[in-house]
């Protein structure tokens, strides 16, 4: 992942600003509550606590792609082969500083964290813009859940002894975890998943560059030892088949490039190409069509128009924009510029790793957390992206264009703030499941919201607004959480 060093601010440089609001009057600078977040710590009290493997039971849980983890259940597997056991016995032979350091890249902590980590690095590689980000995370992490649930399910059902149960001389790498029936490999069935989704999301990469390195993971399995070929084939199958299943269930949203431009309103206080750039067509206008995960539809917590152009409401609202600029301190331009420079989704995916070793979190546990917070921060853009071109607002620049802007306004309305919804959308999901780290995780979404403003490109309402959108759709995820059967 990025390097997640915010800048460090100051509490005047926190409610310094017109735009800073209630909500950060109490709250710490950014560096601080990023510290905590990343700091090595014992394991701590949580909403979702460690169990051993063995009494995690998430073949009851609530599938996010599948009807059900027993949906694709393989065929039950023969016992393994003297010659697959042989095979493992060679590999283990054969490891060398280069091969271990492939294994630990795969293998080191949470198996869905490779994936997050280059999935990310592949959005913005491939230039997808903020909201296809969000978007394609939900996908992957529902699709990478689904296959940790559909394995353990096989896995508890089949009951197959691991290798070095039946072979004395194979020797599992130290600090590779072999505590669960090998068939099927779960890290293969990540792997798979995680393939089939980013290979139909990106397809503009090189020709089996997911697949190869899904192999190259799945590999690794049976170089420390604890799975066979069969159990990895198995894996990598099962994984495809729900990836595909993800990437078909929503095929149908509809690209920008379907838009046909009308609807598209004129005249003093509606949006308009900003500077320099002056992109004449909004992005993905069309995004309030994307089918839902939680969202009973996208206008659910649609929230109230915002004040009339020229009203003095409206005219409130630009003079606190300006006064902000004009008071604009060096610590918030920089503040304002980290949460530019990243994707939201990018960066609250980076906020949630650390957790998870640092609140002992087990595969299944972990896996739920990132579907859901992803999940919460693709209903969120979909519901701002419906109130955007719902009211199709005005940016600040458009209203005063000597504002002096800190970066390009994005070439799209103004009201909600996107950032502030998926952001807070993200922490209140995260804040469910780690409910220790609450006050730190909301106040950086506050905190995500303000730097808008101090950077000219929102009105104060813009982020108000988006604040509770992102907060009601992250309750309703939450609920869906409490009943999936895992809580």
């Amino acid at each position: 992942m990025a390097s997640f060093s915010a800048p460090r601010l100051s509490r005047r440089a926190l409610v310094g600003s017109t735009l800073a609001g209630a909500a950060l009057a109490q709250a710490a600078p950014v560096g601080r509550l990023l510290a905590p977040l990343s700091a090595s710590a014992a394991p701590m009290t949580s909403a979702v606590p460690r169990r051993r493997l063995d009494e995690i039971a998430p073949f009851g849980w609530r599938t996010l792609v599948l009807q059900s983890a027993i949906e694709l259940r393989p065929a039950a597997p023969a016992a393994p082969t003297q010659a697959e056991l042989d095979e493992l016995v060679a590999l283990q032979g054969q490891r060398n500083d280069e091969t271990i350091a492939t294994i630990q890249q795969w293998n080191g902590g949470t198996a869905i964290i490779p994936w997050t980590e280059l999935a990310n690095k592949a959005f913005a590689e491939f230039k997808q813009s903020s909201l296809r980000q969000s978007r394609s995370n939900a996908i992957l992490h529902a699709a990478m859940y689904d296959a940790v649930l559909a394995a353990y399910d096989a896995q508890d059902a089949y009951k197959q002894p691991a290798p070095a149960t039946l072979d004395d001389q194979i020797k599992p790498l130290e600090g590779i975890a072999a505590d669960r029936p090998s068939f099927p490999s779960e890290h293969a069935a990540i792997a798979g998943a995680a393939a089939a989704v980013l290979t139909a999301l990106l397809p503009d990469a090189t020709a089996n560059r997911f697949t190869d390195l899904a192999e190259q993971a799945a590999l690794t399995r049976l170089q420390v030892g604890v799975n066979t070929r069969r159990d990895i084939d198995a894996g990598l199958a099962l994984g495809k088949a729900i990836g595909e299943r993800a990437i078909a269930a929503r095929k149908d949203d509809a690209p920008a490039s379907a838009w046909d431009g009308k609807g598209m309103p004129t005249g003093p206080g509606y949006w308009q190409p900003t500077p320099p750039a002056f992109v004449k067509l909004p992005l993905e206008p069309l995004a309030a069509t994307w089918r839902t995960w939680v969202l009973e539809s996208p206008d659910q917590f649609r929230p109230a128009p915002p004040p009339k152009f020229g009203s003095s409401g409206q005219k409130s609202q630009l003079a606190a924009v300006q006064e902000a600029v004009a008071r604009r301190t060096l610590e918030q331009a920089r503040e304002a510029a980290y949460w530019q420079g990243t994707a939201a989704s990018y960066l609250w995916d980076g906020f949630a790793e650390p957790l998870f070793a640092r609140h002992g979190l087990d595969l299944p546990h972990a896996a739920r957390v990132m579907a859901y917070a992803s999940i919460a921060m693709a209903d969120a853009q979909i519901a701002c992206w419906d109130c955007k071109y719902a009211y199709w607002t005005a940016r600040p620049i458009t209203l005063d264009p000597k504002l002096n802007v800190l970066f390009p306004t994005p070439p799209f309305p103004s009201y909600p703030s996107a950032h502030s919804t998926v952001s807070n959308a993200g922490a209140v999901v995260l804040a469910h499941f780690f409910p220790d780290e609450q006050n730190d995780l909301l106040a950086l979404a506050s905190q995500a919201a303000a730097s808008r403003g101090w950077a000219g490109i929102h009105f104060p309402l813009d982020n108000d607004t988006g604040t509770l959108l992102g907060r009601q759709v992250g309750a309703l995820v939450c609920q869906a959480a409490r009943d999936d059967g895992a809580e």
